[in-house]
């Protein structure tokens, strides 16, 4: 596990816990929701109309780290979604992308030096904490860990003189959210980074999740982002209902985002609602060949997976040997080829073969699932005794 990638993503995720004050541009109710309308079509991958309105509030309050920043994050959005993108594709936009975006966080960072120079200390520590604290996650991503850790150590600077408020209004309660879960989750997920997380006051899964759940409903600025967190958090935790209850009213609500159309699928499935998990598939599958933007080679990869085992579930082998071998082909495209559902897939069709009596196929699933799974997991275990009934 990359401990730098956690480092960054706790420390950006704490930025968020700022105290309330009169005079910033963060408690100004107009721009909230003039700026809200924008981040709801980025969410909806709508970047050119939401770009309008993040340039008009860069004219605007062109000396406030604000619109530089919000535009920050339409980048990054776009970034993520090329996330599934295979491994051996080379894309320059992603480049271009990553130039992009550290210009802007670059920018916000110049522009709130020179807010907190002037006196609005709230918001010119706010911006730089987070502009540092997203800096550092991209460099972290690129292995860039010199100027990942640079960044890293400013945006611990700026923390330092961001204070916890007993007002609590709903964009602290996401930060203090975000906080409380992680700082246990971190501490009991990866023990390496404990003596890191004893620098920071104790946190509270529980109160957490109830902070992320008050931001989730009457936030403005984070109200999506508190969402999916609590989607990510509950399906962490097998919450499969919850989550897939959230994960169904952002896709509904952003229809044209393929992060949350591949999370509903996913819960989809988890839940066994086959009926719907196979509509979404194949929504998916047809979203990637009309080249919807957001829609690439993982999903390919997960939507076959899918139909793959609800056939199997119908006793449609033909149909499942099909998705499970097109699942298959759109792994071979990345590097990583000890994914679950990729080791699964080769599993369900030695099963299949083997249920077919054609021995020589079955045996050439069952040891590639050998080769690519831990000894001691059951799948590697399960093979090993088809194996030898063969």
């Amino acid at each position: 596990m990359n401990y730098f990638k956690i480092i960054f993503f706790y420390f950006f995720n704490i930025i968020f816990i700022y105290p309330q004050d009169t005079t910033s541009i963060l408690t100004n109710l107009d721009i909230q929701i003039e700026a809200t309308a924008a981040i709801n079509k980025m969410y909806d991958f709508k970047f050119d109309e939401a770009d309008k309105e993040f340039n008009w509030l860069v004219q605007e309050y062109k000396d406030h780290p604000l619109p530089i920043f919000l535009k920050g994050l339409s980048i990054w959005w776009r970034i993520d979604v090329y996330s599934g993108l295979s491994d051996i594709k080379e894309n320059k936009e992603i480049e271009r992308l990553d130039n992009i975006f550290l210009e802007l966080m670059d920018k916000s960072i110049s522009l709130s030096k020179k807010v907190y120079d002037s006196g609005n200390m709230i918001d010119g520590a706010f911006f730089q904490a987070a502009a540092y604290g997203f800096k550092g996650r991209l460099l972290s991503e690129r292995k860039k860990w010199r100027a990942a850790a640079f960044a890293g150590l400013n945006a611990l600077k700026y923390l330092k003189e961001i204070r916890e408020d007993d007002i609590m209004i709903p964009e602290i309660s996401f930060g203090n959210g975000l906080f409380n879960y992680y700082s246990i989750w971190i501490s009991e997920r990866y023990p390496l980074l404990k003596p890191i997380i004893r620098l920071f006051p104790k946190g509270d899964k529980k109160l957490g999740i109830e902070q992320l759940n008050n931001a989730a409903h009457n936030s403005f600025y984070t109200r999506t982002e508190a969402q999916l967190f609590l989607v990510r958090i509950f399906s962490g935790e097998n919450n499969i209902n919850r989550a897939t209850f959230l994960s169904k009213y952002l896709f509904e609500t952003f229809p044209d985002n393929s992060i949350f159309h591949r999370y509903y699928t996913q819960l989809l499935y988890r839940g066994s609602n086959f009926y719907l998990c196979k509509k979404e598939s194949f929504k998916i599958i047809e979203n990637f060949r009309k080249q919807k933007f957001g829609y690439y080679d993982n999903d390919m990869r997960l939507a076959h997976f899918y139909l793959g085992e609800i056939f199997l579930s119908e006793k449609k082998n033909d149909d499942a040997i099909f998705h499970l071998k097109s699942s298959l082909k759109y792994a071979q495209s990345f590097r990583n080829n000890k994914m679950g559902y990729t080791i699964y897939s080769k599993f369900l069709l030695g099963k299949i073969y083997y249920n077919n009596g054609d021995k020589i196929s079955s045996k050439k699933y069952f040891k590639s699932v050998i080769r690519t799974s831990k000894r001691k997991s059951e799948l590697n275990s399960r093979s090993r005794d088809y194996l030898k009934r063969l």
